[in-house]
């Protein structure tokens, strides 16, 4: 299927098993590395197991999508209740799966925690990362097919031991039809282009528009290629924090894209948020991996800023903004913390 791309271009997109490589199975994992190693990003088939798929998808179902508490979003960082596109498909991504309030999400929290925690994921981010075991840092759940900008991944969070060593996974929950925005890598990009760091005129807190145009003016420069992957239920996409990435428009009507996005670290490094700072964060265990939380809504405080920011989100936003423009200049007046770039032989 031919679709548009962020530079106006057209490129085929696999919409079956027959039409895409085979890339690698849970028993392929040496294979695996080096290809992640020589283009950035990997595949592996069927890493989850289809029952857990459709247990993710029916706890999302019966707990998630009829609820009214707000939740913090994927697209903007704002506590907001469920919205959902014309087609009926949650269109404001959850931020944090970790971070849910147990009592209300219980089920789903812990599905989708099983799912990105499993052996089999510990087992393969560990080999991608190069070390003996990974820590969960961030997660998010998406359903209706929402295009993403092109990125790398290390803009927003990387590890200060070095810029590349984290790896984020995409789990397809469900087959991904071609129309609904998939996800595309620029394989090599992680060893071919510079860090596009956020500082400067590229900063989070002002020039994040900029940052933007700059990543596709990357694109068109070094003349990347797009590759979107057919994902099957129980699929995953590896990449790593340097690889240029994002999803393309959705091209069609009444299809979804359930999925989960999930980015680990090594277990003993500490998270560079923005390039700017390390952002320490609570450590939870959950079957047998280090999970992070930031606003572990199971505690009250933060139950009680939720509330605030969902009643109140101008201001909310506002005072986030402003944080954030104080967040780069404190870090243009002191020893930077950035990390050095990582690059993979």
């Amino acid at each position: 299927m031919r679709v548009i791309t962020p530079l106006n271009t057209e490129v085929d997109v696999p919409n079956s098993l027959s039409e895409d490589r085979p890339y690698f199975g849970v028993a392929d994992i040496g294979e695996a590395v080096k290809y992640y190693r020589r283009q950035g990003y990997v595949v592996i088939r069927g890493l989850l197991q289809p029952d857990l798929c459709d247990a993710i998808r029916a706890a999302y179902l019966s707990e998630v999508r009829p609820s009214r508490v707000p939740i913090l979003r994927q697209k903007n960082m704002r506590y907001e209740r469920n919205s959902f596109d014309r087609d009926g498909f949650l269109d404001n991504p959850i931020f944090n799966v970790q971070d849910l309030e147990t009592r209300r999400f219980g089920q789903f929290k812990r599905s989708a925690l099983l799912g990105l925690v499993q052996k089999d994921v510990a087992r393969t981010t560990a080999a991608l990362a190069g070390v003996g075991r990974t820590k969960l840092i961030q997660s998010m759940f998406f359903e209706a097919p929402v295009g993403t900008w092109a990125h790398q991944d290390s803009y927003y969070q990387d590890s200060a031991s070095g810029l590349g060593r984290c790896v984020a996974g995409w789990y397809a929950l469900e087959d991904v039809d071609a129309a609904a925005g998939r996800f595309y890598v620029c394989p090599g990009s992680h060893r071919t282009i510079p860090v596009l760091r956020n500082a400067g005129e590229l900063d989070f807190a002002t020039g994040h528009d900029r940052y933007r145009k700059a990543v596709l003016e990357t694109i068109r420069h070094f003349d990347l290629e797009l590759r979107a992957p057919y994902l099957a239920k129980g699929d995953v996409l590896f990449w790593s924090s340097l690889t240029v990435h994002g999803s393309f428009a959705p091209s069609g009507s009444g299809v979804s894209r359930t999925s989960l996005t999930a980015h680990y670290l090594p277990a003993d490094d500490e998270m560079l948020q923005f390039h700017t700072r390390i952002r320490r964060q609570k450590i939870i265990w959950v079957e047998g991996m280090p999970v992070a939380q930031l606003h572990d809504q199971d505690k009250l405080h933060n139950r009680l800023l939720r509330d605030i920011a969902a009643h109140a989100p101008g201001p909310y936003a506002a005072a986030r903004k402003l944080a954030m423009r104080g967040l780069f200049l404190a870090s243009k007046l002191k020893p930077s913390q950035q990390a050095p770039s990582t690059l993979m032989p």
